[in-house]
């Protein structure tokens, strides 16, 4: 049996309070749709700011026992200690399952609005690169990580820490939520096949423009006998931590 688990990792720095609403309801819509395709993963859920470095919002919840994420779970302040969350992200990471064994499949999704800036323990130009060669050593297990820049053009950023063009997106505010069902559908393939998640030149222009992947969307849609609604409104109610 192929064990699995998604971790997301995101920046809950000042910055992103404009559109914080509309980033915790893109991941809402994002394990809504795993749990839609049925995709035996666990999720994991963690912010980040300078005055907590590592919070763990939601720790190796599956999919359809998801609690979905609201503002009373955090809201944003402080700096981008982006450097010393990611390594803390790798860590938990690669300790495994809780009931012991690595995980074959892992999807981290980092999303940001901005560039590192108050990490205190792997900070400036040798603290991205500790981040990448870390990234480097999951990249070659088939791990699967992807840069979302939350209306920010992250692809220096991104290329700074090792990512492929093909693993990063911009996305404006407004389509957070499309982008990230988008993404969903991607890590459905992946868990199912172990493709690689890529995004091609087309779904990362439309990306950058407010409802331009609306169409890829509902092609996706279109495919499932019962669409599932991106609404953001995630199945179940509960934080079992039972994990996959």
């Amino acid at each position: 049996m192929i064990s699995q688990h998604d971790f997301i990792l995101l920046d809950g720095s000042g910055s992103m309070g404009s559109m914080w609403a509309e980033v915790l309801q893109s991941v809402n819509v994002y394990v809504q749709k795993l749990a839609h395709d049925n995709i035996d993963t666990g999720v994991t859920v963690v912010v980040f700011d300078s005055l907590e470095p590592f919070k763990v919002l939601r720790d190796r919840i599956t999919p359809k026992t998801f609690k979905r994420l609201t503002n009373e779970d955090f809201m944003p302040r402080g700096m981008t200690p982006l450097n010393d969350a990611t390594i803390d992200l790798i860590n938990l990471a690669e300790r495994g399952a809780p009931w012991g064994g690595q995980y074959d499949r892992v999807c981290i999704t980092i999303a940001t609005d901005g560039a590192e800036n108050a990490s205190t323990r792997h900070f400036g130009y040798q603290g991205t690169q500790l981040v990448r060669a870390r990234l480097d050593t999951c990249r070659a297990k088939g791990w699967q990580v992807i840069y979302l820049g939350a209306n920010f053009d992250n692809t220096a950023q991104a290329t700074s820490y090792g990512a492929a063009a093909h693993s990063t997106v911009s996305s404006v505010a407004g389509n957070l939520a499309d982008t990230m069902f988008l993404n969903a559908t991607k890590r459905g393939a992946y868990s199912l096949t172990g493709q690689n998640m890529v995004y091609s030149a087309e779904e990362k222009t439309a990306a950058r423009a407010v409802g331009g992947l609306k169409a890829f969307v509902q092609a996706e849609q279109a495919k499932a006998a019962d669409p599932a609604d991106i609404s953001g409104q995630v199945v179940g109610d509960t934080t079992t931590n039972t994990s996959s």
